[in-house]
């Protein structure tokens, strides 16, 4: 059994492609969907994360360790759509520190088999790396600022926790990460995004009503969100059954 953590609600649904059945559930408190060869669990967004693995991993025996889920771009190439394997997940609170905190890494043969797989599938993907932050970066300059620390692809808010909590119990683990919003891209805060990964529709209407010169920043951004979610239910589709092949032939512990 594989378990995958994801923060938001689109990101658990992005995971749940090849369940032939599904069982609605929580684990520790925390939503989350059983299947056949997984079980996703809805984090929620932050250090939530941190909470929510030190709770449920003791509760699972899992045979590898996903966090998955939608991440900024940090670097001026990559594209809303394109998915990064991250090889290296670092935290922002490391930079500056002496000496800097030691980073998550993922397994070599879930990079290796991940990568051949979105070769196959006609799908951008390329390895990388990460950096977790405790607060959304808004805006082109603080995501300029976070690429100029070590050159990270991405950043998003919870993989350095799901990392650290499988290497804590030797668990082989993999951060997929679908680029949605890009360098250049202002990001715009309606609140309606809760820290439990639930989106308030009401709030976000009501703030739309107050706002209607964003219309077109939000517009553009649902957009990349909507491709961003779409190859991640893709790749995650046809992952899965690729680890669980792995798993079943030990090839993660070669």
């Amino acid at each position: 059994m594989i378990a995958i953590f994801a923060a938001m609600q689109p990101e658990v649904s992005a995971c749940l492609g090849c369940f032939a059945a599904r069982e609605d559930t929580a684990l520790a408190g925390y939503p989350a969907v059983r299947g056949d060869l997984a079980v996703v669990c809805q984090t929620g967004m932050g250090r939530r994360a941190e909470q929510c693995v030190a709770a449920v991993l003791p509760a699972l025996s899992p045979s590898a360790v996903l966090s998955v889920g939608v991440a900024g771009g940090l670097h001026h190439d990559r594209r809303a759509g394109e998915i990064i394997l991250c090889e290296r997940v670092d935290h922002a609170e490391a930079r500056g520190s002496a000496p800097e905190a030691k980073p998550a890494t993922s397994s070599p043969v879930l990079i290796e088999a991940a990568q051949g797989l979105a070769h196959e599938i006609g799908l951008p993907a390329r390895p990388g790396s990460c950096v977790t932050v405790d607060s959304v970066a808004w805006t082109p300059a603080e995501k300029s600022d976070l690429h100029s620390w070590l050159s990270h692809d991405v950043v998003e808010m919870e993989s350095y926790w799901i990392g650290l909590a499988a290497a804590a119990r030797g668990l082989p683990f993999l951060a997929v990460r679908v680029v949605s919003d890009q360098a250049g891209d202002q990001l715009v805060d309606s609140g309606s995004l809760k820290d439990d990964g639930s989106f308030d529709q009401v709030g976000f209407q009501a703030f739309m009503r107050e706002r209607p010169d964003l219309i077109p920043v939000f517009t553009q951004q649902m957009e990349r969100n909507r491709l961003a979610i779409a190859n991640l239910t893709a790749f995650v589709t046809a992952l899965l059954p690729r680890i669980h092949t792995l798993v079943a032939r030990e090839a993660l512990h070669d």
